[in-house]
């Protein structure tokens, strides 16, 4: 076939001829031309002239035209030279050679394509660069071809932070298709895998918040819908969902993560996970298509055991880098990755990636049970668990566990650390590119293991890496169309599913004298203003801050705070900074005829996050020194100061000798810690003591992990709890009664900073929970609504005894 200009492709498919099912063949026969061909039969020669085209091709207003036929996948080219015809199907030559190869043939499977391509590259220079999931593309969406250099090094990976939404996608499908189009451009065309971070959009909450649901059928459309818009963006990838078993409360990094359950998180992953890899059809219910153009593949995380970090510390630095599991409990922390994710509820069948954690798993009553005291993707026993299960898809290491965060590995030289890695069957080292350590570690692992094993570990992490690309159709169209981005980003079905999804994870522990039913409210309502102090942050302080306080108001008859000029100093650019004066709150007697106050805060905040100076998060990634040496403090639940001085206090510590023969004690007997934003609760008591006595308080708590509500909870008639950011306007469809609320709880609520501390880190609901005025436990699976306590078949489904055990057959060793 002759070489098309783009002039020439797009006039000459124009009138071309639908498909049929077959194509006379030379013997006067027919021939199934959708039929895989045997692979005895590539290289495949290109029709000759005179063959009618059974495609059409459109140039899209992104600049790649896209190829269809009935009964063939959408092919998607900026360069329509890479289109060849095949019994006049349209294939492309991804490799330039002008024929078809197997790994190009769209009929063949994508196991059988990846496979074949995988076979054919150099390890150490070819396949090395592909072993990265690196690039990061953050603030600026440059299409510059000068910004993709780490593409044009041969980078196929990297996680994205556009975080497209419905003011941005188009920036971003201009980003990803200037990517994917120097890509197109190179060897063998291998298309880029874009990621993200986990991110809401739609209003529909994070995970933690959607636990409280505890509905399949909300986790799957969840799923769909964030799929269905990512894709369309250029996303083919989630760094997600997160879905560890949060059996620590003080858990930092609780809030992105389900709950503290192994069969919620097991169905959540499932559910979720099924949503995100299926596209799904008109009938969403029942429609499961399997892997196609909707589809995101999900990456697992963490693997396995971080719910249970001692002292609830991040483990992105030393600080946090044990898994503890005082009850040997490691079991339990299984579930949602071998019964959830190895179980999909959807065509997909399987997570097409799992991301280890940082963390070193330790049980104290079986030292060496767990295996050598390395992070992770380190840990040939936790890679083993996955493995012997049968399951084949792509592992990739958090980031930068080559450098600052190699917990149990800093006597091992990078490379050492990379090469131990890939015996580990890693597919990507994440957050960084380093292709030339790749072609050094190839040369160690050659040296260690022979060639020809050398050869095998490479070849199949590269095979690995193109079997999600190839489900998801990346060979044969990775480009994005801001056409079809706009219309999910605007489809009302879509807002419509998240505000649903919002008001059924809002959970309401008190309703006092059925403060709020489906009546409404009657009366004048009072919104105070909220003042934020100053608060340390990831990459820097938080200024302090005002806000107007809760804001879905339409309908109410409000009185609010005023809030004047920022008064305080001068910040680094020169603008005033806030302080409370700047609020002037309305007296007692202003109200005086007020029925309701609605009053909107944060749980608890941890000053120091477990520990005071040390190798901290942002140390590690910037290459800092240390603050000063760590010293190991509390992670509070509570808004008043607290002091660990009682003899429940564990000393020493659970955490064994580290790779240097150092035995640290992480006792944090006798420290001190407080809350950024104890302001929150002096708000409620000042409001509760400027009300008339028979005005009603009703207070929304938004919170990112489980807190200590005797402090708080006697100033209110009604809490509504919901989880790490649930819109306002969720709600207020509960305060006026347009929806009943019907949320339970995902965590125990601490009854005490004592049962805190006292509790198992692997161990899930074993704490004394909270009692309130009105005799409500606020224990897992706790929620009211209109009627009170509910007790439908969600509550009997969960509030079972915790599992322990695995249905799914595992062994430490493959």
């Amino acid at each position: 076939m002759a070489q098309l200009t783009r002039r020439t492709f797009l006039a000459g498919t124009a009138a071309a001829a639908a498909a049929a099912a077959g194509l006379a063949a030379c013997d006067g026969g027919v021939t199934d031309i959708f039929a895989a061909p045997d692979a005895a039969s590539y290289p495949i020669d290109p029709d000759g002239e005179g063959v009618e085209a059974l495609w059409t091709a459109e140039e899209t207003r992104d600049g790649w035209a896209r190829v269809t036929a009935e009964g063939a996948p959408e092919l998607g080219v900026m360069d329509t030279s890479k289109i060849i015809q095949v019994n006049g199907l349209a294939f492309k030559d991804l490799d330039g050679d002008g024929k078809l190869s197997l790994w190009e043939d769209w009929r063949q499977t994508a196991e059988a394509r990846s496979e074949a391509l995988a076979a054919i590259m150099d390890p150490a220079t070819e396949i090395g660069p592909l072993l990265f999931h690196g690039g990061t593309q953050s603030n600026q969406t440059s299409t510059d071809t000068s910004s993709f250099d780490l593409v044009e090094r041969g980078s196929r990976a990297g996680v994205s932070r556009l975080s497209a939404d419905p003011d941005s996608y188009a920036s971003a499908v201009a980003w990803i298709n200037e990517v994917q189009k120097v890509c197109e451009a190179s060897t063998y065309g291998i298309p880029y895998m874009n990621s993200s971070d986990p991110y809401s959009l739609f209003n529909v909450p994070s995970s933690i918040g959607l636990a409280a649901t505890m509905d399949k059928d909300i986790w799957r459309k969840a799923g769909m819908w964030q799929a269905r818009a990512w894709r369309a963006s250029g996303v083919s990838i989630e760094l997600g969902p997160q879905v560890d078993v949060y059996s620590n409360p003080i858990g930092t990094r609780t809030s992105g993560s389900v709950c503290e359950d192994p069969a919620l998180n097991r169905d959540f992953t499932a559910a979720f996970g099924g949503g995100m890899q299926s596209t799904w059809g008109d009938d969403e219910a029942t429609d499961d298509q399997g892997w196609g153009k909707d589809s995101v593949a999900v990456m697992l995380k963490h693997f396995v055991g971080e719910g249970s970090n001692e002292g609830g510390r991040d483990d992105h630095s030393d600080m946090g880098k044990w898994d503890v599991f005082p009850g040997s409990n490691f079991e339990a922390h299984l579930i949602p990755f071998l019964d959830g994710g190895l179980n999909l509820d959807s065509k997909t069948g399987q997570m097409a990636a799992v991301m280890p954690c940082y963390g070193i798993a330790y049980d104290p009553n079986d030292p060496e049970g767990l295996g050598e005291h390395v992070g992770s993707a380190y840990s040939e026993r936790n890679m083993n668990i996955l493995r012997s299960t049968g399951w084949d898809g792509m592992l990739c290491t958090d980031w930068m566990i080559l450098t600052g965060i190699a917990h149990g590995v800093r006597d091992l030289t990078e490379v050492e650390r990379l090469a131990k890695m890939y015996k580990n069957t890693i597919s990507q080292y994440g957050g960084g590119f380093e292709p030339e350590m790749a072609a050094e570690a190839y040369a160690l692992l050659t040296d260690e293991l022979g060639a020809e094993e050398a050869e095998a570990l490479y070849r199949e992490g590269a095979r690995r890496n193109f079997t999600i690309l190839n489900r998801l159709n990346m060979f044969d169209n990775p480009y994005s169309d801001r056409t079809v981005a706009k219309e999910i980003f605007e489809n009302q079905a879509a807002w419509d599913f998240g505000m649903e999804a919002a008001t059924k994870s809002i959970i309401m522990l008190k309703n006092k004298d059925n403060t709020i039913s489906s009546a409404g409210l009657s009366g004048k309502v009072y919104v105070p203003a909220n003042f934020n102090t100053p608060s340390p942050g990831f990459f820097g302080p938080n200024p302090a801050s005002i806000d107007p306080g809760f804001t879905a108001i339409d309908g109410w008859d409000v009185i609010a705070d005023a809030i004047g000029e920022a008064s305080g100093e001068a910040d680094e650019e020169g603008n005033a900074t806030w302080q409370e004066s700047d609020i002037t709150r309305l007296t007692k007697e202003e109200l005086a005829d007020v029925a309701y106050a609605v009053v909107k805060v944060n749980n608890p905040s941890d000053i120091y996050q477990g520990v005071d100076g040390g190798a901290k998060f942002v140390n590690v990634i910037f290459g800092m020194p240390a603050e000063k040496e760590a010293e190991w403090k509390p992670l509070s639940l509570q808004y008043r100061p607290y002091t660990a001085d009682g003899d429940y206090v564990r000393d020493p510590s659970l955490n064994p000798e580290d790779e240097f023969g150092v035995l640290e004690n992480r006792s944090v007997k006798g420290a001190s810690t407080y809350a950024t934003n104890e302001n929150d609760l002096d708000l409620v008591i000042a409001v509760r003591e400027a009300l008339p006595e028979d005005a009603k308080l009703i207070l929304c708590v938004d919170a990112d992990r489980p807190m200590c509500f005797h402090e708080i909870e006697p100033y209110a008639d009604v809490i509504l709890l919901g989880f790490a950011g649930i819109t306002d306007a969720a709600y207020a469809n509960i305060i006026n009664g347009t929806a009943e609320p019907s949320g339970l709880l995902p965590f125990q609520m601490p009854s005490s900073m004592e049962t805190v501390m006292t509790q198992l880190e692997d161990v899930p609901r074993d704490m004394d929970c909270y009692t309130d005025s009105e005799g409500n436990v606020y224990d897992f699976t706790f929620g009211l609504d209109w009627s009170g306590k509910i007790d439908d078949d969600r509550v009997k489904t969960y509030n079972a005894a915790p599992l322990t055990k695995t249905e799914t057959t595992w062994a430490p060793t493959v």
